[in-house]
């Protein structure tokens, strides 16, 4: 087993492999990640949340499911969820969100961390390319809600792997709003064979 841990409001990334499983885990409860990918023999093909909820046709992906490339091609597949709870639509927070949205023009975000980390490896990256893994956003009467996560410590979604990739996860910064319930802790990557 390989693990990377992805300090509170920092981005880590790993390489992973065809046949492996890779587990996005939230060490202390109450954590939404910000996870993206690309396809280890095209950058330009990567994780793309629109696709694959297009293809599935629903906003939550479940066990079973397959988490798709801007091709339509499946990188993961679900294969254990404890949470249940994650978010397709909202792209990942950015300079301008808390500038605009927070009056926080300085604030952390997903994009920058997410930035940090793949500097020098030559990947493309929007905030619409992440997935926002145990994020409890809620749709209410058209309108998107943003709860508190209730999962606890240890929560994990694992994935078969089903191309060689680049992924890179973002332990979220966000304090101003309930997302990681006004405290952002760790994460962690773990893969097996």
């Amino acid at each position: 087993m390989a693990e990377v841990i992805v300090p509170a409001r920092e981005a880590r990334t790993m390489e992973v492999r065809k046949g492996q499983t890779l587990e996005i885990v939230d060490l202390e409860g109450q954590q939404v990640g910000d996870f993206t990918a690309w396809l280890a023999s095209d950058p330009n093909e990567y994780l793309s949340p629109g696709h694959t909820v297009s293809s599935l046709a629903k906003l939550v992906p479940e066990v079973g499911d397959s988490i798709l490339s801007n091709h339509r091609r499946p990188l993961f597949r679900i294969v254990r969820d404890d949470v249940g709870r994650h978010d397709l639509v909202v792209p990942c927070c950015d300079p301008e969100r808390y500038a605009i949205d927070y009056d926080a023009p300085d604030h952390g975000s997903c994009l920058l961390s997410l930035e940090t980390a793949i500097a020098g490896l030559e990947l493309p990256l929007r905030g619409e390319m992440c997935w926002n893994v145990f994020m409890n956003n809620q749709i209410e009467d058209g309108r998107i809600a943003t709860y508190e996560p209730p999962h606890p410590a240890g929560s994990t979604i694992a994935m078969e792997v089903l191309e060689d990739v680049t992924v890179a996860l973002s332990a979220c910064p966000q304090d101003i709003s309930a997302v990681n319930a006004f405290n952002p802790t760790p994460m962690a990557l773990r893969t097996s064979d």
